[in-house]
């Protein structure tokens, strides 16, 4: 009789706790997860790809005196300020491609720059707030 009573019991106790978990913390869980709590929110949603506004602008503006300040280019150099491209990678990070016409001892000729940095303050105006991760300079093509 004994043994009976708890078989019984430990039915009821399995039965019951299926019913806690269905009831009680399976919704609960559903619902932290519909919640903003694990949701981390940039304070501007920014588009990914091929990109030209105003904090790209500062992007160039800033990787332009990167490569005039660590020699990448001769001070002499003039940048093609409208060809520039720009991609935002997501997370602040960007790169930025365009042309320089470099004077050297055999003339002028125009190079291609890649550089990679990213934003790291938040005021895109100041140089303090941007990371440059790299830069790259190349010949440029004729045939492009």
């Amino acid at each position: 009789m004994r043994r009976n009573i708890s078989l019984v019991l430990l039915v009821l106790f399995i039965v019951g706790l299926y019913v806690v978990q269905n009831k009680g913390v399976v919704p609960f869980v559903m619902k932290v997860l519909e919640s903003d709590i694990f949701e981390t929110k940039d304070d501007e949603e920014e588009q990914l790809g091929k990109v030209k506004n105003e904090r790209t602008d500062f992007a160039y503006m800033h990787c332009k005196s990167h490569m005039l300040e660590e020699h990448v280019v001769p001070e002499n150099s003039e940048f093609m300020d409208d060809k520039y491209e720009a991609w935002a990678l997501g997370g602040k990070n960007y790169i930025v491609r365009s042309e320089v016409l470099v004077t050297s001892e055999q003339g002028r000729a125009a190079e291609k720059f890649v550089c990679k940095l990213r934003m790291t303050g938040d005021d895109q105006t100041n140089k303090d707030s941007w990371s440059i991760l790299g830069t790259e300079l190349n010949p440029a093509d004729g045939g492009e």
